[in-house]
């Protein structure tokens, strides 16, 4: 086991300004997002409502409500997906007036909402690993290359892109048969630094091996990173747990001394990698390397505290006391094929960790993301539901099987998300190798997470924050704000969390300073 730890300093959660904050250069902006709800759930409309109370830059005109009993379900046919979801969003932006399909960059789905569409001539064959598999692979390796089950987040994510037209159950008949290969996939840059004008347009892809379809055509027709809305859903096990995943996405502060990031992987010198498996023997479009020890190196060259783990042990709860900022491990399949020791329990590892605001959670686990819409867990998999129940803010799971070069790369996920200064959308879709697939993107996309002595929140400490810090200063002992210090300010300044403001918080902000 490698743990590395190279600093020691608080964790400040930082609660909401009294003051409006402009969005920083780069960031999607509030009137960029629409939220998607079914009015006929009561919870679906308070959380819709919980959603846009925490985010009141968002125009009634960008809130569409799907007034539709018969999408209180867990799955969808690809016919339902299309006339009960896809049209009308569809419709909604094509109307005339604010938004159009090139004005909205984030797509919100409030729980309870569809979040598996059924495979068009196979239904539930994505349930089954071993036949998905066959489902999945090329009719010269003894498949069909028809795999159309997938997430409803992922189709949306392509909305104007006619996935479906053409399936007739043959071998890459369709768009929807396997995957597509996603152009923001490793990308560094905000995604509104594309342009989004042809996003409506139809794009050109390439059949390649009868597993995947690539990337062609030229101008327009080429998909890029701009013809992508990132897709995001605000869900949990419960309505209570997705409305407390709203408040701990809000303006959070995470410490690198305090704030530990976990990579457990398997005993590696046993058996083969999974975070590095690609799909094509040479030259895979999808494969971004070594996943966790890149993302290792990279968060350690940042100063970040990192546990990476290539032994045989599985850190289970009780092995780690530390609070986390990021979790991903090989989950269930720790123990695959004698590589590794059996977690806890049966799908209930996550119970007993520690997470601050602003958590992540990306593990390599088929059917992480299936316990949705009353749903149950499958195969005894750990279920990013969990997470958020246990006080995580982000996650990635999978609705069905997806096979382990699909799995997202941290190496962009938890690096865009804490090194970088990525929104929660973009990190998560920087991090997928493929589109019109298994991905749910648990979480607000607008999220960010902020350094600890970021007091004006952009995103950085620096003498603006220190003047700030200055006029909230009273004294050990004093836990009400003096004159011209606002209440939120005076809390958030705080940076060692005992309750005042005083020469320990200077100190706090002095190694901010020495850091960044």
């Amino acid at each position: 086991m490698k743990h590395y730890h190279p600093r020691q300093w608080a964790l400040a959660a930082c609660i909401a300004m009294a003051c409006a904050v402009a969005p920083a250069r780069g960031e999607i902006a509030e009137d960029r997002v629409l939220v998607v709800y079914n009015s006929a759930s009561a919870d679906g409309a308070a959380l819709k409502d919980a959603y846009l109370a925490a985010h009141p830059g968002i125009p009634a005109s960008n809130v569409l409500a799907l007034n539709d009993a018969s999408l209180l379900v867990a799955d969808l046919s690809p016919a339902d997906f299309v006339s009960k979801v896809r049209d009308p969003i569809r419709a909604f932006l094509s109307a005339a007036g604010y938004p159009d399909p090139s004005d909205i960059i984030a797509i919100v789905l409030i729980r309870p909402f569809p979040h598996r569409v059924l495979d068009s001539d196979n239904a539930l064959v994505g349930d089954n690993p071993t036949a998905a598999g066959t489902e999945f692979l090329p009719p010269s390796s003894g498949g069909q290359g028809d795999a159309t089950f997938a997430s409803v987040d992922a189709e949306l994510v392509l909305l104007w892109q006619d996935l479906y037209g053409g399936e007739a159950g043959d071998t890459m008949d369709s768009l929807s048969d396997d995957v597509i290969d996603n152009p923001y996939h490793q990308g560094v840059l905000p995604i509104d630094s594309y342009s989004r004008s042809s996003i409506a347009t139809a794009k050109t892809f390439t059949n390649t091996s009868n597993v995947a379809w690539t990337l062609s055509g030229s101008g327009s027709t080429k998909l890029k990173p701009g013809d992508l809305y990132l897709v995001c859903r605000v869900d949990g096990a419960t309505h209570a747990a997705a409305a407390a995943s709203i408040a701990r996405a809000q303006r959070i502060h995470a410490s690198r001394g305090v704030a530990r990031v976990i990579l457990d992987e398997f005993d590696l010198s046993t058996g083969a990698d999974l975070d590095d498996d690609a799909l094509f023997a040479t030259g895979d479009p999808f494969n971004a390397g070594d996943d966790y020890e890149e993302t290792t190196a990279i968060l350690l060259a940042d100063g970040w505290d990192v546990r990476y783990d290539d032994m045989f042990d599985f850190i289970s709860s009780s092995e780690e006391p530390s609070p986390l900022i990021a979790y991903a491990s090989y989950g269930e399949n720790h123990d695959l094929s004698g590589r590794g020791e059996d977690p806890p329990g049966t799908g209930t590892y996550i119970s007993g960790f520690q997470f601050v605001p602003g958590a992540m959670f990306n593990t390599v686990e088929s059917y992480n993301g299936r316990a949705l819409n009353g749903l149950g867990t499958l195969f005894g998999q750990e279920q990013a539901a969990d997470f958020i129940a246990a006080g995580g803010t982000f996650a990635i799971g999978m609705v069905f099987e997806p096979l382990s070069f699909s799995i997202p790369d941290n190496e962009f996920l938890f690096v865009n998300m804490l090194v970088r200064g990525m929104q929660w959308g973009e990190a998560a879709y920087t991090s997928l190798p493929v589109l019109s697939w298994q991905h749910v993107v648990l979480g607000d996309p607008l999220a960010w997470i902020g350094v600890l002595g970021d007091l004006d929140l952009d995103r950085d400490a620096d003498l603006s924050d220190y003047a700030l810090l200055s006029g909230c200063l009273r004294g050990p002992g004093f836990t009400s704000p003096p004159a011209g210090c606002p209440t939120a300010l005076f809390d958030e300044a705080d940076l060692d969390g005992d309750q005042d403001v005083d020469l320990a918080d200077f100190a706090e902000f002095q190694r901010a300073l020495d850091l960044f």
